[in-house]
């Protein structure tokens, strides 16, 4: 059975093997979480990721409503993985919830929420901003699921005037696309013809409910971006931002594909 993981609040500074006991650096609901609800006690053995992404497991010394006390016995680093950020249209109802949890449960460096002209959904500044906090708790919890080594940046919703200057540092940009004219790449393609490694940056973006215009994407075709075919169905846009991040992570080395 899989170890409980938790994500220190503060830089760890551990040397193995330890002498002292550690206080977790925990938030409060972690340790309510911890002791009042998985009954966690003396004796015990937690995984602690910290914002190095070395993962220490600990063994639970004490524990009191207010802390964790735990004796570091053993400490791994990450393996790494592909970099891919997920640019997702905003989305109606709960489906922006369920395409950040999976999107953090296969990888996902990060997802960026983005208002498109068609986005049904219009968020004002501080519906945004509540909305980025919501999607951020989501990924927390995905990410002790998936026992990911940290949590994955998810960045308040934007407007799409916006999102060119985000894709700057990227070294390649896919806009999956079900207007995209017949014989456009698939994900794997596009990747092996702009060369990317494994340690290639990689964006993409995934239009809303109504798709992306072609306004839209000829500005992003003409910022560099490659669109790209996920085949003859047309997705959800739900299911088309999981999908092409699960894809695009896996031609660069993650979900148990070969490394670039």
């Amino acid at each position: 059975m899989a170890l409980h993981r938790f994500f220190a609040t503060a830089p760890l500074d551990v040397t193995l093997p330890a002498e002292e006991p550690l206080t977790l650096p925990l938030t409060a609901d972690d340790v309510h979480h911890a002791v009042h609800v998985l009954r966690l006690g003396p004796g015990d053995t937690v995984e602690l990721a910290g914002q190095d992404r070395r993962v220490y497991d600990v063994k639970v010394t004490d524990v009191t409503d207010e802390a964790i006390v735990g004796h570091p016995l053993a400490v791994r680093a990450s393996a790494g993985g592909p970099e891919v950020t997920l640019f997702q249209g905003l989305a109606k109802g709960d489906k922006l919830d369920l395409v950040v949890e999976k999107a953090v449960e296969v990888g996902a460096a990060g997802v960026v929420p983005v208002g498109f002209e068609r986005s049904v959904v219009r968020l004002s500044p501080e519906r945004a901003r509540s909305r980025g906090e919501r999607l951020r708790r989501v990924a927390e919890a995905a990410a002790k699921q998936s026992h990911r080594d940290h949590v994955p940046a998810i960045a308040d919703p934007v407007d799409e005037r916006e999102l060119l200057p985000l894709l700057e540092p990227f070294d390649v940009v896919l806009v999956p696309w079900e207007d995209a004219a017949s014989g456009a790449p698939g994900i794997g393609e596009a990747l092996s013809a702009a060369q990317a490694t494994g340690d290639s940056r990689v964006a993409v973006i995934v239009g809303p409910e109504g798709g992306l215009t072609d306004a839209e994407v000829g500005a992003l075709q003409a910022a560099g971006a490659v669109a790209v075919s996920l085949g003859e169905t047309v997705l959800r846009t739900e299911t088309a931002g999981i999908v092409a991040l699960a894809l695009c992570i896996y031609e660069m080395g993650g979900l148990g594909g070969t490394r670039r």
